[in-house]
């Protein structure tokens, strides 16, 4: 029972930093394009609540705003182990991983994002590209039909899908 109430007593502490003015001033420094100024002012807090998701989320978006993606990738994945199944966060670490170019990292978030719900055609078809890009050719194919499953009226994703598949029925004959 103890360990039930400090539980609930860290989620109330959580929240209400996230709700705090200090807080959403920082947050307005990143809306107004303040973003070193609003990192400091986030890492400030994280110094007090180490394990709280939110926040770790708004660091790693702010860092994503940036370009330092490599470190945002990090407090997403801390933020995601802390609050699995976040849409948010699961959103974040999927746009962070595509802008490192790491489209199959990407490719595995999106069961879980489309058990959420927030899994769409257009992220599908830009990891797709990626994935060519990166050589993965199969895994491109398999993202381009799932984003058919999402959104079946894109003439664009099946002329795609012929040629990447020419592609890999090229590479498979030679």
């Amino acid at each position: 029972m103890a360990k039930r109430i400090k539980l609930k007593d860290r989620i109330a502490q959580n929240e209400s930093l996230c709700k705090s003015d200090d807080y959403q001033k920082a947050l307005d420094l990143a809306e107004s394009g303040k973003f070193n100024e609003a990192l400091d002012a986030l890492k400030n807090f994280q110094d007090s609540s180490p394990k709280n998701a939110e926040l770790l989320n708004d660091i790693g978006a702010i860092l994503h705003c940036m370009h330092r993606s490599h470190e945002a990738i990090e407090y997403f994945l801390k933020a995601n182990n802390l609050q699995p199944r976040s849409a948010e966060i699961l959103w974040n670490l999927s746009e962070t991983y595509l802008a490192e170019d790491q489209p199959q990292k990407a490719a595995e978030l999106f069961d879980e994002m489309q058990d959420l719900g927030i899994l769409n055609a257009e992220v599908l078809t830009r990891t797709s590209e990626k994935l060519v890009n990166a050589g993965n050719l199969q895994l491109a194919v398999d993202t381009l039909k799932k984003s058919l499953e999402i959104s079946p009226d894109q003439p664009r994703i099946h002329e795609m899908i012929e040629t990447i598949s020419s592609q890999i029925k090229n590479k498979n004959s030679d």
